[in-house]
Parts: C-alpha cells; structure tokens; sequence
C-alpha cells in the first residue's frame, strides 16, 4: 500500500482529501504546517507527498527545497497543490523539483486522486471486497471543491443527491419473557 503524506493546513481540504486518498487505498499520513511536513517525510518515508505551498511556519517551496536537499527524502515524489497560479510560481516549483504542479481552483478532486494514481504508477491497493454503501451518509463529501475567488478558502459544493430510497422496516422480535426478580 503506497503511503501518501498529506500538507494542507486548511483543515476542511485536509479532512477531504485525505478520505478520497482513503477510499483508493492509499495510507495517508497528514501535516498542517511546513515544519511538521519535514518531520513527518523524514520519519515516515512516504511514496509521494501532496504539498500546499502557502502555509505557516515554513512555505511548501521551502519545504520542497529541504526535501530535496535531504538524501531520506530527495527522491520522494512531490506533487504541489496551490492556489498561486503565476507561470513563476508554477517555474518556481518546478525548478525545487515538484514532479508536478496543480492549481486547486484548476482541479477536481478525481483530478488529484489521477495525478497522485499517476505518479505513483497506479499503485493504490484493490480493497478484497468492495464495502456496501452507507445507507445514509450526510456528511460524505462526493463533489469535488470548488474554490472561492479568496486564495486557500475552499466552497464546497454539494454533488446532486441521488434518489430517495424507500426505508426498509426493521425486522421485529418476538416479546422476550420477563425474567423473574429476585426480591
């Protein structure tokens, strides 16, 4: 199973896109800030990181910068995801040595899951069985985000709900006797 790291300091994006690395079997490893990031490719050795470029503590070019000049972490494959969209942003990172560069107002969710799958030559594991849907799930995110003109605040929009299912009646049980009370 291919670990995937994670760096996102907006938590709603990180929440999100960590249960859509999930659902692909990816294990996900998260980090909300630059610093933590170094820790964490250093400790965890992870496959390939998704880094965010605008963050507290240390920037995502910084941090890709370190990682590089790091020999644990030199040849981890790194995919930066940004809302900076400046062809000089986009050089920038690619000359630290992101192996490739997104834009999030430019990119689905599916768009990401495909560039990580990409990158890593496919290598998510097949689930032996494929789970049952929840019956009900409110709060499952299943549309990609769509991004406010603001830079790193994410409007989620809701994907079409699908068709109402008729409940099914719970299967009732035969009264159970009393048992007697001890006095």
């Amino acid at each position: 199973m291919a670990k995937i790291l994670l760096v996102e300091d907006d938590v709603n994006l990180r929440e999100i896109y960590s249960a859509r690395f999930a659902a692909e079997s990816y294990q996900v490893i998260t980090a909300s800030d630059g610093e933590e990031a170094l820790a964490t490719a250093v400790r965890e050795k992870p496959d390939l990181i998704v880094l965010d470029v605008m963050m507290p503590k240390i920037s995502g070019f910084d941090v890709l910068d370190i990682l590089r000049s790091t020999p644990e972490t030199k040849t981890t494959k790194v995919i930066m995801m940004t809302a900076l969209s400046q062809d000089s942003d986009r050089q920038r990172g690619e000359a630290l040595g992101a192996n490739k560069y997104l834009i999030k107002s430019q990119v689905t969710l599916e768009d990401v899951v495909n560039a990580v799958k990409s990158q890593l030559g496919g290598t998510a594991a097949t689930p032996a069985t494929t789970p049952a849907a929840p019956a009900a799930a409110p709060t499952a995110v299943t549309a990609a985000p769509s991004l406010s003109a603001t830079p790193e605040a994410p409007v989620i929009t809701p994907a079409a709900a699908p068709a109402p299912v008729a409940p099914t009646p719970a299967p009732t049980a035969a009264p159970q006797p009393a048992e007697p009370s001890a006095q």
